[in-house]
């Protein structure tokens, strides 16, 4: 800790204002986040924060606009006061009053199903099943108005032992069922009342004055080429800060801008705890197992083609349409080397340099009489004129039609012999063994499980391209 605090005391006033606003967002935004939660998981978990924490549903009922269902509550109040009263006086006139209130009730719970409005469908039919089993009938006999009225009857006897016997002895699921119903209203909109986004308001806002400042921030910063290109970048961000109920579940993905501020704090162990280089250790074992396959999936394919002489046909399916263009682009270039004048002036030098060099190494051209006085410069003369003579040649063949068509008959003659002779066909079976072989290397070496090695282990090829040592003594 001591540390952790010498630490932040060393950093700049700037970086140390920086530190802050990330750890107040990150806590905003993790209480952002368990609200938004606990708002998701409230009506699934509302029975047991009405039996085991009463004050939770009192707090938070008011903002998902639950009320206790009118039906439901007074079949509760009336049978509250009709087994207090049975209790106290069994003779009072009142209690044919309750009785009958308290099976109209019951007959209006069954029939008119209060628990639809709230999505407890499965409540009602245990609520159902109960009933017929105190009634001694069927679920399905309690479909029919008559049946039902029969039930109830029977279910809430006249006689005041029975009908105490009978309170005293209440199903409790059956009217734990009937607490936990409740009652929610349509807003105007049609959809049912929920004030969640009062609470959520303020971290809406902050949010949004906070995803605009960061976006300043880029813009200044030039981190992207336009200055749209942030909120694309962000767009896990900008999909939470939609003001709509049905875009709020994406609010959870701020848990990535959360964990990527944590992991690139300094002064935070995120990302090099044992959790998380358990996750990315697990991560990049799945990540190279899937790749190998697929690699492994290519190259046995490659291998297959190259064996099936697949690639011989389709160099040529896709040479052949454009040997035209070839042909023409060949003789172009060799147009443009033989008129270039610095090209022609270097292949100049070089041929008087070599006629220069066998003047002096000819044997014949030394054993005549005055070799440097009268054979050099006829010599030297002789062959500038042929050679003058045979660039002007060339130069005029490529200014002509005739001379190009008879150097493009040239070039078609060669690519013949590349593409379709002795020498391409017998290289052909050395080639497609030579790429097999180099396929099946790199097959072996994707085949190894980098993950499985020790670290200190490193991958290396089955083979090397090294000459052996030769032996001893040969």
């Amino acid at each position: 800790m001591k540390k952790f605090l010498s630490e932040i005391r060393n950093l700049p006033r700037r970086e140390k204002v920086r530190l802050a606003w990330d750890l107040f967002m990150v806590w905003v935004a993790l209480i952002n986040l368990w609200m938004i939660l606990f708002d998701l998981s409230y009506l699934w978990m509302r029975p047991l924060y009405f039996h085991y924490l009463p004050v939770v549903t009192r707090l938070y009922d008011p903002v998902k606009g639950i009320e206790p269902d009118p039906l439901t509550s007074e079949f509760l109040e009336v049978f509250e006061e009709t087994r207090e009263l049975v209790r106290r006086d069994p003779s009072s006139a009142r209690l044919h009053a309750e009785v009958e209130r308290l099976r109209e009730l019951s007959e209006r719970i069954l029939l008119e199903n209060p628990f639809e409005r709230s999505g407890q469908t499965a409540v009602y039919l245990r609520v159902v099943q109960s009933v017929a089993r105190m009634a001694s009938t069927t679920p399905s006999a309690l479909r029919n108005p008559g049946q039902v009225r029969l039930a109830v009857t029977r279910l809430w006897p006249d006689d005041p032992v029975e009908l105490r016997y009978r309170l005293d002895h209440m199903d409790p699921g059956f009217l734990r069922a009937l607490r936990l119903n409740y009652y929610r209203d349509f807003d105007r909109g049609g959809h049912l009342t929920d004030h969640f986004w009062r609470l959520d308001l303020p971290f809406l806002v902050l949010f949004w004055l906070e995803f605009m400042g960061r976006w300043y921030a880029a813009v200044r910063r030039r981190q992207h080429a336009r200055w749209y290109f942030f909120p694309i970048f962000n767009w896990y961000d900008v999909l939470g800060l939609l003001p709509t109920a049905y875009f709020r579940p994406f609010r959870l993905l701020r848990l990535i801008s959360v964990y990527i501020r944590l992991r690139q704090s300094e002064l935070s162990s995120i990302g090099r705890d044992y959790f998380s280089r358990t996750v990315a250790y697990f991560s990049n074992i799945l990540t190279e197992e899937v790749s190998d396959r697929v690699a492994l999936r290519i190259l046995g394919e490659i291998e297959e083609e190259v064996a099936d002489g697949t690639h011989v046909r389709i160099a040529r399916s896709v040479l052949e349409p454009r040997r035209a263009q070839i042909e023409e682009a060949i003789v172009n270039q060799l147009a443009t080397v033989v008129t270039d004048e610095a090209t022609l002036d270097r292949f100049r030098e070089l041929v008087l340099l070599n006629l220069e060099t066998a003047i002096e190494e000819s044997e014949s051209l030394r054993n005549l009489p005055l070799p440097h006085v009268v054979v050099r410069p006829i010599v030297r003369t002789v062959g500038e004129v042929l050679l003058e003579s045979t660039l002007e040649t060339v130069q005029t063949t490529f200014q002509t039609d005739e001379g190009r068509w008879a150097v493009r008959d040239v070039v078609a003659s060669v690519l013949d012999d590349l593409f379709a002779g002795p020498g391409p066909l017998e290289l052909e079976p050395l080639v497609r063994e030579i790429v097999l072989q180099i396929i099946s290397h790199m097959k072996d070496v994707v085949a190894v499980k980098k993950w499985a090695l020790p670290e200190d282990r490193e991958v290396r090829a089955p083979f090397s391209w090294e000459r052996p040592e030769p032996e001893v003594g040969t």
